[in-house]
């Protein structure tokens, strides 16, 4: 499409001209179509608050493909996606409707592609099967398993759903599996943590750190182990893994924060036999992600999603005698 700029609207900004000229279509579509840079004055780029002179040519290339493409949430630059007929066995769907997709991620699956892992992602997974405005609003670490939430449709139901939980308007409930028994059996943890985002520096208690909060309550103790539920009231990265190494009682297997790769047989029972064999039993985080609530995008209604128990968190709690 082709527009000239008429003596009786020059001056304007050029996101209001074509506001004018573009009858039925928003504002807001118009800014965004222009802020990702598609939009030539007199051949040249332009940004929303330049000027229009009069006599100037405009051309916005496939204007109305570019809305279509907005209005569905589908950011530019995104390669076509393939939806996928059938689900991954080892992703459980707990719910879906036009706005929200909420799945149990296993652990050891990460939430976007990066290094070492540049074809894996939930998130690609959800665009593939569940469309290209799927957008996942929250992140959780690769080896904790749980409840995540994705958005669909429309961009607002993102952005209202990743401002809940910016501004700490969700409730989590995580469950783990610790080393030693806490005294008091409840209580929270409120140590502000630093994080640099420094490549090969860890996540730590520090005054100059940014407020972060957890509560905590004692679901099962055994001799040597605790099985607790936590509500972290904050959102920081790895924050209840510090918290819980803060307290004195770290996760039994973290590589991080507690120097612990994997978790034998024996270490867990060690009335058994010394000539019973001792296999590994756990080689990740026994952090889960146990659910979440929050209010719906849409309706404003408040929902609640539970992820079960995964197989191997479940083994380990009846090996340690918790059925």
């Amino acid at each position: 499409m082709r527009l000239i700029v008429e003596a009786a609207e020059a001056g304007q900004r050029l996101d209001r001209f074509l506001a004018d000229r573009l009858q039925g279509t928003s504002r807001a579509l118009i800014m965004k179509y222009l802020k990702e840079g598609h939009a030539r004055v007199n051949g040249h780029r332009t940004r929303p608050g330049d000027q229009v002179r009069s006599g100037a040519e405009i051309e916005l290339p496939d204007l109305e493909q570019h809305l279509e493409r907005i209005r569905g949430g589908r950011a530019a630059g995104l390669p076509a996606v393939r939806r996928i007929e059938a689900f991954p066995d080892e992703i459980l769907k707990i719910f879906e409707d036009e706005h929200l997709v909420v799945v149990s991620k296993p652990a050891g699956l990460v939430m976007h592609p990066g290094e070492g892992h540049e074809h894996e992602g939930l998130d690609g997974i959800l665009r593939e099967h569940f469309g290209p405005s799927t957008r996942l609003v929250h992140r959780l670490d690769r080896d904790t398993s749980g409840v995540v939430v994705a958005a669909r449709g429309h961009p607002r139901s993102a952005r209202r759903l990743g401002d809940a939980f910016r501004e700490g308007d969700v409730q989590k409930a995580y469950v783990a599996l610790v080393r030693g028994v806490p005294d008091p059996a409840q209580g929270v943890v409120d140590a502000p943590l630093l994080d640099t985002k420094e490549p090969g520096t860890k996540v730590r208690v520090d005054v100059g750190g940014k407020s972060a909060r957890t509560g905590y309550e004692i679901e099962s103790a055994f001799e040597r182990y605790a099985w607790l539920r936590l509500r972290p009231e904050t959102g920081r990265r790895h924050q209840v893994r510090v918290h819980l190494a803060h307290l004195g009682h770290p996760l039994v297997v973290d590589p991080l924060y507690a120097q612990k790769k994997r978790l034998r047989l024996r270490e867990l029972r060690p009335d058994l036999p010394s000539s019973w064999q001792n296999p590994v039993v756990l080689t990740r985080t026994p952090l889960h992600a146990e659910s979440l609530t929050l209010r719906h995008p849409h309706t404003g209604e408040e929902v609640r999603f539970d992820a079960p128990l995964p197989d191997d968190l479940a083994r380990v709690l009846e090996l340690l005698g918790e059925s």
